[in-house]
């Protein structure tokens, strides 16, 4: 045997076994009996605001005009962060609107996620530094790597003047607008205008003391009095011991009655959250989980995302595959009462190793809204049978079975 050979067979074993010590920390981790009751405490909705506005987008081209409006409109400060803000037609559009707006002497702030797709555009964010745009990298990836690299911050904020708030699923990127090979890239984000702004700019300031002093803002807290909606801001670190929007999430699955819609791009759920979804179908819930048909990464991350199908639809969970272009909405609507819009994936990095955002919106009109969109995107998908999953080919069970213990690092 060649030692090229023998390389690669130990290196295999090495990431083989790396999986399945990580898989059996992940099922340390989320032990029903030593956390699924503290999972399932409902979160206190005390911090909540009222006096909240809401305006939901689908796509990017909705967005970007409505967000470079409100730049161009900003008198005290711009507060903006995302996990993706590329180098592109897109990119460029948006970087001149903060340069412009930072030559005005309004105050323009800039948090990047530092992973390894940001370090080729170091030279675009540090043309933003020399308009006179403070910015940020978040956790730099070093030569060495540590516990503490694959920590990444996947939130999407931009706080205007205390009171004009942006926050969901959708980075600055070119792709967003042209779609990918198969159709349209469908995501999902909100223009929130009122008080809950005041909860988004924290996290923002949070993220911001990691790495620098605190910031000298100064704005007035702003409530629409006509607009009765209650927002609650849920921010998620991967310190937190247990997850708060993960906590969020089950408190929905259980608490809903009628009906629950769930979107996600990928799906690989920690078992309490399974079980939930479970449960909640069990007791006649209408619980409905759209997820795409094919990842926008690798074949690998739909495959993993099927692996966890098998006790949804056995428990009565209606699946659905979206087939045109790529959904990437996180999005949760139940009974007409409530809805969460955000960054955070159902999956193991973002319950453990991301720091995510969302915003929970207990608000009747907005809700039903949700459930529009959702309906809408049905059109579509394909429903996922019990016949259908029990006539998968061979070669498919397998390839579900063999990366299943890989679905954390994915």
């Amino acid at each position: 045997m060649k030692i090229n050979q023998i390389i690669i067979i130990v290196a295999l074993a090495i990431v083989i076994i790396g999986a399945m010590m990580c898989d059996i920390v992940r099922r340390r981790q989320y032990k029903p009996s030593a956390q699924l009751r503290e999972l399932k405490q409902p979160l206190s909705i005390e911090y909540a605001t009222q006096g909240n506005s809401i305006e939901a987008y689908t796509n990017i081209s909705q967005l970007i005009p409505s967000l470079l409006r409100d730049i161009d409109r900003a008198k005290e400060y711009v507060l903006f962060q995302f996990f993706k803000f590329e180098k592109d037609s897109l990119g460029m559009v948006v970087r001149e609107a903060l340069i412009k707006k930072a030559q005005d002497g309004v105050p323009v702030y800039v948090i990047y996620d530092a992973f390894p797709g940001s370090i080729v555009n170091h030279s675009f964010f540090r043309e933003m530094k020399w308009a006179g745009i403070e910015v940020h990298r978040y956790n730099p990836i070093l030569p060495i790597p540590s516990a503490y690299s694959n920590n990444r911050n996947h939130r999407k904020i931009v706080v205007i003047d205390g009171h004009i708030g942006y926050m969901g699923g959708m980075n600055i990127a070119e792709r967003y607008l042209k779609g990918v090979h198969n159709g349209d890239w469908r995501d999902t984000h909100m223009r929130i205008e009122g008080a809950a702004c005041q909860q988004l700019q924290q996290v923002f300031m949070d993220d911001w003391c990691k790495q620098s002093d605190p910031l000298p803002l100064h704005s007035t807290p702003y409530t629409i009095h006509q607009a009765p909606c209650l927002i609650q801001i849920i921010a998620l670190d991967p310190e937190d011991s247990i997850p708060p929007i993960l906590q969020a999430m089950i408190q929905m699955a259980d608490a809903a009655k009628q009906y629950l819609y769930i979107q996600s791009p990928y799906f690989l759920p920690p078992k309490p959250l399974q079980d939930a979804l479970c449960e909640a179908a069990k007791r006649g819930v209408d619980v409905r989980l759209m997820i795409p048909k094919r990842g926008d990464r690798s074949i690998f991350i739909s495959y993993a995302s099927r692996s966890y199908l098998k006790p949804l639809l056995a428990a009565g969970v209606k699946i659905y595959f979206h087939t045109f272009g790529f959904i990437h909405a996180k999005t949760w609507v139940a009974d007409d009462k409530i809805a969460t819009v955000g960054s955070s994936n159902i999956d193991f990095r973002s319950f453990t190793q991301s720091s995510e955002v969302n915003a929970f919106v207990y608000d009747t009109t907005f809700a039903q809204q949700m459930r529009q969109i959702f309906e809408q995107d049905m059109q579509h998908c394909n429903h996922i049978s019990q016949d259908w999953w029990q006539q998968r080919s061979i070669q498919e069970r397998l390839l579900q079975v063999i990366v299943k213990p890989f679905a954390h690092f994915m």
